[in-house]
């Protein structure tokens, strides 16, 4: 299944994320927040100024991928560690 794609336009407080980093987004406000976090399950694919919009607030346009957990690898417990039995 491809991975969904969604972008954000959120106001520009003047953060910026790169391309890699995960975020998570919280929808519970009245405005989108996107909010770094190496949990979240975006992934950033783009960050850049809006200029297609003009009005009285700047705004960033923020490309997102949903990260599919069931592709990434699983790393083996290290049966030698403390509390591996």
């Amino acid at each position: 299944m491809p991975a969904r794609l969604s972008t954000h336009h959120i106001p520009d407080e003047g953060i910026r994320f790169t391309p890699g980093e995960t975020v998570h987004v919280d929808q519970s406000s009245s405005q989108v927040l996107i909010i770094q976090d190496p949990a979240g399950a975006y992934e950033v694919l783009g960050c850049r100024p809006a200029t297609e919009y003009a009005g009285s607030t700047p705004l960033l346009r923020v490309d997102l991928r949903r990260i599919d957990r069931s592709q990434v690898p699983r790393v083996a417990a290290d049966p030698w560690s403390p509390g591996s039995r």
